[in-house]
């Protein structure tokens, strides 16, 4: 007889079993490492978003929805899927397919529910890469140099405008320098557990951060001296009341004023009393004399203050703003041309197969070059 699973599903039919016994029937390591990542990435967005954990409740509108899932995340500038690889033949779709293909050989379910048209339609085309963004190291510099010199100008400045000054220095050279997701950095309103990077999670004195990674797990990620020094200077303006304060809170004042008024309420604040006290002082001033944390900037707060800064800089790469996350392309593409390994942990991707993917157009153009220099000599 068959062992039952505590959720109620057999061995035989149980989702997580049968990723096991695919992996254990591929030969291949990376192959093997590779379907690892997609499939278990595949079954948490099952559990977590269409409570199937058992093959027999899996249904081809749980796999259209995930592929439309994919499409979410490559539309997602603050994402690294790329079209490329989520489209119908694209490795995370065909990883999938072909699990539920072999499952089906295997005798485990009686079809393959990632086979209709529905679902392949679903998925979001690839007609190249054209469109995603890598700062170039010249507007990168350009972009910097412009919030380093108003960091300084405003050092003549009111308090506020001294903050504000300062926080978008730290957050240009957080984008630049770093490698990290603008979904590590700041708020993500779909995401509880995203409320951005705390200075809790923040050593300056090692030079390392701990954000919370694509992985859903905190990674450290380097600060060098450029970032520790904004980030230094930064928070001895902002001077934030405890630990749990974000790096980067918002500066929207209803957001603000709601905060206050919330933390107050939780502190066995009256409605009169703090009707009052929101009247005399600001909202920030409140938050810091009482130590309640503001909310974080969130992602969509961070794209317009970077199309601000753009404009305000005259800084843009073929016209367009530059994007959060193509801070972190940029990067890897300056690093990948040096050492793919590095730009493979500075990244943080799961495999060098995944860097190498990310940055194939410059590979190629790579390869052209030595192969020149080779029918040369």
């Amino acid at each position: 007889m068959t062992a039952a699973d505590p959720r109620g599903s057999t061995a035989e039919t149980d989702l997580q079993a049968a990723i096991e016994a695919r992996l254990a029937s591929l030969d291949s390591g990376n192959y093997r490492a590779n379907n690892r990542l997609v499939l278990d990435a595949f079954a948490e967005y099952l559990e977590d978003h269409r409570d199937v954990t058992a093959l027999e409740d899996l249904e081809v509108i749980d796999c259209r929805r995930y592929a439309q899932h994919l499409r979410e995340r490559v539309h997602d500038d603050g994402d690294d899927l790329s079209a490329a690889s989520a489209h119908a033949n694209g490795p995370y779709f065909t990883i999938v397919r072909a699990f539920l293909g072999w499952c089906v050989d295997d005798e485990r379910i009686e079809s393959n529910p990632a086979r209709p048209n529905r679902v392949k339609e679903a998925l979001p085309e690839h007609h190249g890469d054209h469109d995603r963004q890598f700062w170039s190291a010249e507007a990168r510099e350009a972009l910097l140099n412009f919030v380093g010199e108003r960091a300084h100008a405003a050092l003549d400045e009111s308090a506020d405008a001294r903050e504000r000054a300062f926080r978008d220095r730290a957050i240009v050279t957080m984008l630049a320098l770093t490698g990290a997701r603008g979904a590590e950095l700041f708020a993500d309103p779909r995401d509880e557990h995203r409320n951005g990077l705390r200075w809790e999670h923040v050593n300056l004195e090692r030079g390392i951060a701990d954000v919370f990674g694509k992985t859903r797990k905190r990674q450290p990620i380097p600060l060098t001296d450029r970032v520790v020094e904004s980030l230094e200077r930064y928070r001895t303006v902002l001077d934030p009341a405890t630990q749990d304060w974000p790096v980067f809170p918002t500066r929207h004042h209803a957001s603000l004023a709601k905060a206050a008024k919330k933390g107050l309420e939780a502190q066995g604040w009256n409605a009169d009393d703090i009707e009052a006290t929101l009247a005399v002082s600001t909202s920030m001033e409140i938050l810091r004399e009482h130590g309640i944390a503001p909310p974080a900037l969130s992602k969509n707060g961070a794209r317009s203050l970077m199309k601000r800064l753009c404009d305000a800089g005259d800084v843009d790469i073929d016209g367009e703003y530059l994007k959060p996350h193509g801070g972190r392309r940029g990067l890897g593409s300056d690093l990948y041309a040096q050492d793919a390994e590095l730009a493979q942990e500075l990244l943080r991707h799961e495999s060098i197969e995944t860097t190498h993917e990310s940055y194939r157009e410059q590979n190629v153009i790579e390869r052209r070059e030595r192969l020149e220099r080779a029918l040369d000599e």
